[in-house]
């Protein structure tokens, strides 16, 4: 049986929380960049890519553990719509505005996977296609049961749902794939992928976000 959660409170975003996330995932980029040369990471949308450039980009302190070393990072998401990339839906666009695109150039970019929108119709196939992807690099020289990302950062809704995984839904019990496709999602929009649990239960590090209700507390 795994070890409880830590929980932890923060009242204030920029002065508490964002310096905190930032000494916390600089600390896993460094251990797996140490490990195995590459830091693997998922990420959700809704407040969290906010919340990343204001941790990330903030002015490093000059010592070597709180730099941040971007051309070794492999972005993934831990769940997307099925809408165009560029549609306001898009967990990636979200992502790409609020955070990459205002990483400076001299800091380097990420390597960043979003879905293939050549198959936005068929949610069955776009979550396949993106499994094949984490396939092709997690799995490229060894057969492996499940991808282990180093770090998946995920919000939660008022509801509960984390990823596009829904308190009640039955995808919860699926335990084979490693991305399912949903297409009723009782939040819109109806069709999305998402990484399935036992992915998510798999990595090595999981931090999750959420806004404490009625309040600007996390």
């Amino acid at each position: 049986m795994g070890r409880p959660p830590n929980l932890y409170s923060f009242a204030s975003v920029d002065n508490e929380l964002a310096p905190n996330l930032r000494k916390y995932i600089l600390e896993q980029q460094n251990d797996s960049l140490k490990r195995h040369g590459v830091f693997r990471l998922a990420v959700s949308g809704g407040s969290l890519p906010k919340t990343l450039a204001k941790a990330l980009l903030a002015p490093s302190s000059g010592s070597e553990d709180d730099k941040t070393d971007f051309p070794k990072w492999e972005i993934f998401y831990a769940d997307e719509r099925c809408v165009p990339l560029s549609h306001e839906d898009s967990n990636h666009k979200l992502v790409k505005e609020e955070f990459l695109d205002k990483i400076p150039s001299e800091l380097g970019q990420p390597k960043v996977y979003p879905i293939d929108e050549k198959y936005l119709e068929d949610e069955q196939e776009c979550a396949d296609q993106y499994e094949k992807t984490l396939v092709s690099i997690f799995a490229a020289r060894d057969s492996v049961k499940l991808p282990l990302f180093d770090l998946i950062l995920l919000g939660c809704g008022p509801d509960g749902h984390t990823c596009s995984l829904f308190p009640d839904h039955p995808l919860l019990r699926a335990s084979d794939a490693w991305c399912l496709s949903i297409a009723d999602s009782p939040k819109p929009p109806a069709k999305r992928i998402t990484l399935s649990l036992p992915v998510v239960l798999h990595v090595r590090k999981l931090v999750s976000l959420r806004l404490a209700a009625g309040s600007n507390r996390y």
